[in-house]
């Protein structure tokens, strides 16, 4: 039996699939090796792709996640609910946790080590665009860490906030970062799209300063 959380994360996946079809498309007929949204999305789901076969690997996820929702009975335990209130102690612990899980693998390290540090340092954003809200990330693990408030940015749809605020490169793919993080645009700052919990969250960070010489 699929529970309400699969269909909510399904339903989730699958509006994400469409922002990453719109703006993947002009990737798929470029040449290069940069990794494109939707490949980065498969990649959280362990599946590995390539911008060749873009179309076929963003449907199979779909159908991956169909078959895992239909495959799950109850005896299995379900992963701890996310709130979606960004000044909430439940998100907070719940967007550290997904840092830790993007650590572990091998392919995601790098950015999520950064967005650790990031977090540890007070320097980590995280924007909510579809409710149109920003808010400095506090590790809720950290005594000393203070809560923070949520700031209201203009609302707008992933799709056309993502054209807005990532840099491309050539006017065509995203431009990525050497750690596999996207650039944003207003200020240069290194950019992660992905799920916390059950929505997506659009987050910044500064760039670690250079070692001394």
């Amino acid at each position: 039996m699929v529970s309400s959380l699969d269909s909510v994360r399904l339903w989730s996946t699958q509006t994400a699939i469409r922002i990453f079809k719109e703006n993947d498309a002009q990737a798929a007929s470029n040449d290069g090796g940069s990794r494109s949204m939707a490949s980065s999305l498969l990649s959280d789901y362990g599946i590995d792709s390539s911008d060749d076969d873009l179309p076929g690997s963003t449907y199979s996820l779909a159908d991956l996640l169909a078959d895992s929702g239909a495959s799950q009975t109850p005896s299995q335990p379900e992963t701890p609910s996310v709130s979606d209130d960004v000044e909430s102690v439940s998100f907070m612990a719940g967007l550290k946790a997904k840092l830790e899980e993007l650590a572990a693998s091998p392919s995601t390290k790098a950015q999520a080590d950064a967005m650790l540090e990031a977090l540890a340092a007070g320097t980590l954003t995280v924007t909510d665009a579809v409710k149109g809200e920003k808010i400095l990330a506090w590790d809720t693990g950290d005594a000393d860490a203070a809560p923070t408030k949520a700031a209201s940015t203009g609302v707008a749809e992933w799709s056309s906030f993502l054209r807005d605020s990532l840099v491309r490169e050539g006017g065509a793919k995203y431009q990525l970062k050497s750690d596999g993080s996207y650039t944003d645009k207003a200020t240069g700052n290194s950019a992660y799209f992905g799920m916390i919990g059950d929505a997506y969250y659009y987050l910044t960070w500064s760039a670690a300063p250079a070692p001394a010489k």
